[in-house]
């Protein structure tokens, strides 16, 4: 595929959340900023900085560190248990409370419930060879919440279980 001669603007992208069941459970989400950003993307280990009496003689690579992420997107309602929003989904409760986290098999094993996080941005109606996508997988996610206008939830996560693009 060559590569795309398009810029691309956040109404291109779209955000999914999908759990671990064989068929994954998809919440799409509304109602958001387009706002999402990515960290820890390359040359994502920790490094050690060697020195020998304050002067650097060698960087090391240390701890692997995982893909943190957040997006923000505008307050409809705290939980709904009949049709479920994304607070909901992220904790496996209410009308979620059947979903598997992503975390539960394979390694890394992550106790917490985790989602997959699907960025998808359109391609192919730009005249790209198809849409460009990035799938986290084992995201651990927490809610912050601010009151204005309008209201607006940020979504956290951190992803345990690396990133692929396609």
């Amino acid at each position: 595929m060559a590569y795309s001669t398009s810029v691309k603007v956040r109404r291109d992208g779209q955000l999914v959340l999908k759990d671990g069941t064989g068929s994954p459970v998809q919440l799409t989400v509304a109602y958001e900023e387009g706002n999402i950003s990515l960290d820890n993307l390359v040359n994502s280990d920790a490094q050690t900085v060697v020195r020998d009496r304050n002067i650097i003689v060698s960087v090391r690579k240390g701890d692997e560190e995982p893909i943190t992420g957040s997006f923000s997107y505008y307050f409809r309602a705290f939980t709904s248990s009949d049709v479920g929003g994304i607070r909901d989904f992220i904790t496996g409760t209410n009308a979620y409370s059947a979903n598997v986290s992503t975390g539960a098999s394979g390694t890394p094993f992550v106790e917490h419930f985790c989602v997959d996080l699907q960025f998808t941005v359109e391609g192919t109606d730009l005249g790209d060879a198809a849409d460009h996508v990035a799938t986290l997988s084992k995201c651990l996610c927490t809610l912050s919440f601010a009151e204005g206008d309008p209201n607006t939830w940020t979504l956290n996560f951190t992803c345990y279980g690396g990133i692929i693009y396609s």
